[in-house]
């Protein structure tokens, strides 16, 4: 029967097989990365394209949306265009009856231009007029300065003639009801005696006139006596009896 040996490897062997049990692992730690990388990217890419898509999306039926609108809108004008011939038509009946109404114009521009023309020459002379109105208005304003002075003294002169006056009104007051005292000689004072005079004399024009009735009463009697011839004396009697 024969007996298997085990043979022992060798230190040689031993490290070369664990720089190769080594080297395996690193490279696949190394492809586990890059993998996960561009797992990582792809997702990342799908992400972006998902959303780009999805803005688009969004814009795309905001479009439409605006589009169906706009379809409405010109079907909507569809009807109305048709009418615009016969307004064309209509405008231009009307600019061919407003032509003969601007044909006078260009005319009328020259009138007026030669209008502008005289009254430019006119405003010419005027201001040459103003001018001189100007200086003669110089004049004037220091003429108006001196004329100031002596109307300002005139109302100086006016108001001591005025103060004059109101003391000369009542210099001493009013007169009393029934008599007035010698230094009251104002203006206001000579009504006053005036009233008391009235106040005295009236009383005696009515016995004045009392006196008169009778008067003319005697005299009516003594004229009757003289008619009748009652008297027969040798009397001369002034005046007719």
């Amino acid at each position: 029967m024969a007996t298997a040996t085990r043979t022992r490897p060798s230190a040689g062997e031993a490290g070369f097989a664990t720089r190769s049990g080594s080297s395996g692992e690193d490279t696949s730690r190394f492809l586990d990365r890059w993998l996960k990388v561009w797992i990582a990217l792809l997702v990342v890419v799908t992400l972006v394209v998902v959303v780009y898509l999805i803005a688009i999306t969004n814009s795309l039926a905001s479009i439409n949306g605006n589009l169906g609108v706009a379809n409405e809108a010109v079907t909507g004008a569809g009807s109305d265009t048709k009418s615009l011939p016969d307004q064309v038509e209509g405008i231009n009946a009307s600019l061919a009856a407003i032509d003969p109404a601007l044909k006078p114009i260009p005319g009328q521009a020259d009138q007026i231009i030669g209008a502008l023309t005289a009254i430019d020459g006119k405003l010419a002379t005027t201001d040459g007029s103003l001018k001189d109105t100007s200086s003669s208005l110089q004049g004037t304003s220091s003429q108006l300065v001196d004329t100031s002075g002596i109307l300002t003294r005139v109302t100086g002169q006016a108001g001591s003639i005025r103060d004059t006056l109101i003391a000369a009104d009542k210099n001493a007051g009013d007169c009393e009801q029934a008599s007035c005292s010698p230094n009251k000689l104002g203006v206001q004072n000579i009504h006053q005696r005036v009233a008391i005079a009235n106040n005295i004399l009236t009383p005696a024009e009515a016995d004045a006139r009392s006196i008169l009735a009778g008067l003319a009463q005697v005299n009516q009697n003594l004229f009757s006596i003289c008619s009748t011839g009652a008297l027969a004396l040798p009397v001369v009697v002034a005046g007719p009896c």
